[in-house]
Parts: C-alpha cells; sequence; structure tokens
C-alpha cells in the first residue's frame, strides 16, 4: 500500500512540474513578452512620420503603414501601445489637417492589417483603448475667438470650417467602419451578428421539434440576417454620402486620400446592398406568410428608406465623377433607384415582385409607378375590371315557320339568319 501511495504522489508530482515548465516556457515566449522600447521607439517614429506635416497621403505613407504592421507582428503586445498613441495624437490634435491624418491612419491599418490584426484592433476600439469620435479641433470662428486658433480673415475662416466639417464626417464614417470586417474574399460585411429577438419573445418556451418548424425558425433566421446586413448598408451608405468635400477642403492631398478610400469601400457596400435587396424581394415574394412581423415591418422600412437614399446616393456618385477629390479612373456602379412601388408590393400577400430599374431608365420608373398606381386604385375599390375580360359569340339554330318569316325585315336579316326547315 505504501508503495502504491508513492507512486501516486510521484505521478502528481510529475505533472505539477511540466505545468510550472510549461507556463515558464509560455510566459517566457516572444508573443507574451513586453515589448523592448526601441521596438516601442520604432513604432513611435513611424507613427510620426504618418501624421505628420510632411505626411501627404501618397505611396509613401503606405510604406509607413506597412512599416508600423510589421513591428506590431514582432510583439502582437504592441498592438495596444499602438492604439494609445494615436488616440493620444487624435485628442492633442487642434488643427483639421493634424486630425485628419490620425484618421487616416486609423483607416489604412484596418485596411491593411491581416485578420488577426484587425480583430484586435476593432477589439481595442470596443474596450476604448483606440478612440476615433470626433477630435476638438477648434475650426470655427467662436473658438478662434477664444484664442485657441488664429486665422488671417474670413476666407481662412471658412476653409477650416470646411475641412473640420470633412474631419467630423470622417470620423463618424470610421466609428461606423469599426463595425465592419473585410471577408475572405475580399469584400465588406458586418461584424456584429443580428441583434438577438426581445426579452419577452426569448422568455416563450420552445416550439415542439418537427421538421416544419425548425425549417421555419432557420428561414426566419436567414432573413433576419440579410434584413440586418441591409441595414447596416444604409447606415454605411448615409455617411459615405455626407463626406463629399468642398473645392477648399478637396485642396488637401490627405483629404482627397481618405475620400478615396471611402467611395472605394462604398461600391462594395452597394453591391451588397443591391444584391441584398433582389434576395429580399424574392424571399418575401414566395414566403412573406412565413416571415414575423418584425421582419416584415423592418423589410418595409428598409425598402422605404432605400427609396430616398437611391436617388441621392446616384447624385452623389454623379457629383464624385465632377469633383476633384475623386480619381478619373474609378469604375462607379451602376445605382438602381427604388421606386415607392417596391415598398407598397410590400404590402400585398402575396408580393408582386417588382424589377429595379437601371440608372438610365427614367421613363421605366414612370412606368412602373404608373402601374403600380393603376393597381393600387383598381384593388383598393374591388373593382371586377381589373383585368381585361374577353366575350364570347355562340351560334344558335332556330327554326321559324312561314308565318315567323315573313316577319323578317331586311334590316333583321343582317343581324339574324333564318334557317328554313329542310
Amino acid at each position: 500500500m505504501k508503495v502504491f501511495k508513492g507512486k501516486i504522489w510521484a505521478a502528481i508530482g510529475s505533472l505539477m512540474d511540466h505545468a510550472g515548465t510549461a507556463s515558464t516556457t509560455k510566459s517566457s515566449s516572444p508573443a507574451a513578452a513586453v515589448p523592448d522600447r526601441a521596438l516601442l521607439a520604432d513604432i513611435e517614429a513611424a507613427i510620426e512620420r504618418c501624421t505628420g506635416s510632411s505626411s501627404g497621403g501618397g505611396a509613401n505613407d503606405d510604406r509607413h503603414v506597412h512599416e508600423i504592421l510589421f513591428l506590431v507582428s514582432n510583439a502582437p503586445s504592441a498592438i495596444t501601445f499602438l492604439s494609445r498613441r494615436i488616440t493620444a495624437r487624435l485628442e492633442a490634435a487642434r488643427a483639421p489637417a493634424a486630425a485628419l491624418r490620425s484618421l487616416l491612419l486609423v483607416h489604412r491599418l484596418l485596411r491593411a492589417g491581416d485578420r488577426y490584426f484587425e480583430q484586435d484592433f476593432r477589439g481595442l476600439w470596443a474596450s476604448r483603448e483606440l478612440r476615433v469620435d470626433a477630435p476638438r479641433c477648434s475650426c470655427s470662428p467662436l473658438a478662434a475667438a477664444g484664442g485657441v486658433v488664429h486665422y488671417a480673415g474670413a476666407g481662412a475662416a471658412a476653409v477650416a470650417s470646411g475641412a473640420c466639417a470633412f474631419v467630423h464626417g470622417y470620423s463618424a464614417y470610421l466609428e461606423e467602419r469599426m463595425q465592419w470586417v473585410i471577408n475572405q474574399a475580399g469584400n465588406l460585411e458586418p461584424a456584429r451578428k443580428p441583434p438577438p429577438p426581445d426579452h419577452d419573445a426569448a422568455m416563450l418556451p420552445p416550439p415542439p421539434s418537427s421538421s416544419a418548424s425548425s425549417s421555419t425558425s432557420s428561414h426566419d433566421a436567414s432573413a433576419e440576417t440579410l434584413l440586418f446586413k441591409l441595414a447596416m448598408c444604409q447606415r454605411l451608405l448615409d455617411l459615405a454620402i455626407q463626406l463629399l468635400p468642398d473645392n477648399n477642403t478637396s485642396a488637401s492631398a490627405a483629404a482627397r486620400s481618405a475620400f478615396g478610400i471611402v467611395l472605394r469601400e462604398s461600391f462594395k457596400v452597394y453591391d451588397a446592398f443591391a444584391e441584398g435587396v433582389d434576395v429580399m424581394l424574392l424571399l418575401l415574394s414566395r414566403s412573406l406568410a412565413g416571415l414575423s412581423k418584425p421582419s416584415r415591418v423592418t423589410a418595409h422600412e428598409i425598402l422605404k428608406k432605400a427609396c430616398a437614399q437611391t436617388p441621392e446616393l446616384k447624385e452623389f456618385y454623379h457629383k464624385c465623377k465632377r469633383s476633384n477629390a475623386s480619381s478619373k479612373s474609378l469604375e462607379y456602379p451602376l445605382v438602381r433607384v427604388v421606386t415607392p412601388a417596391h415598398a407598397f408590393a410590400m404590402e400585398m400577400e402575396p408580393v408582386t415582385m417588382i424589377p429595379i430599374p437601371e440608372e438610365d431608365g427614367c421613363l421605366q420608373e414612370e412606368k412602373v409607378e404608373a402601374k403600380a398606381g393603376a393597381e393600387a386604385i383598381d384593388g383598393g375599390r374591388g373593382s371586377s375590371f381589373a383585368h381585361k375580360m374577353e366575350t364570347t359569340i355562340s351560334t344558335v339554330w332556330v327554326e321559324f315557320d312561314d308565318e315567323d318569316q315573313k316577319l323578317i325585315t331586311a334590316d333583321d336579316d343582317h343581324s339574324l339568319k333564318a334557317v328554313q326547315p329542310s
């Protein structure tokens, strides 16, 4: 018995020694080690080169961004130091140009980093270690009167005000952009999942298990995911539309670079939105009754918002083509304007599929709206002439005797032919 107990204690001691050795090795690994001062100094210098006054948003800045990513990859824990230093520079910025360069660095790091860097970067933003909210840059004439910033004249104040508005709009765009990720196909998709159902619905007991109920719940879950993605697309596109810089702001190389990134991202977001709207209309046309009432309401609100947003987006892209802030070599998407006819079709059961017209199909849009209006009027009145009616004339053979034959006049003979008895 003593020998058996001794073996047990020896085995336990061996396991404890192995665990202690493993933990020591893990803590002493380069990935978990605290970055040294030299590495932090190199990161700080690279941040200065990206956000300094000499930064112009060109190819040299891309090289500095990749330098930062390389330095952080050698010590992953240094990403916290990177986030804090960028936040400190953004909060200390009093000129719109300095704040814009810090925001642009955040956007470029978010796009150029790998999947793990992007995940950690967004995690630091969620924990407020990285902040990209509106900086306290002094741009207005009231702030200038306080002695923080002085302008040479009214023209300089107007230029600063336009630049400050662009910085605040870009900051709001980045706040929303932090909730998106770049998937393996290189497209943007929302990082967050659809919000869970309300608490009351969650407390209800689950329905009895069956193939029909499981397919219905799966169908409704996929619809919720699609509707959530469409709503996220609309939010990001709204912020992009408001970001078109004026002529004075577009003179800044950093502003042109930031707007170019936003514009290219909006192309991908709109493509995802247009594809999602087609899927939503097809989904609703097949199984409107299978969707929950909140899903139908959300779908109707998305289409209602799209009726106002898609014409604005179309006009926004037209302005971008004429603006100096965007590159002339960009391939703009073909915006399909959503009309009120699509929102009206949502209220009908089953849903009537109405094709979304192309960008230049203005006449087609008017025809669709006129057709939908006529159908709405007919449907509301309950008229029996909603469809074209055809009449059929059947031939009746009638026999007359001699007295009746004499009463037939010449005019009646054209409309009725009598048949003589054989």
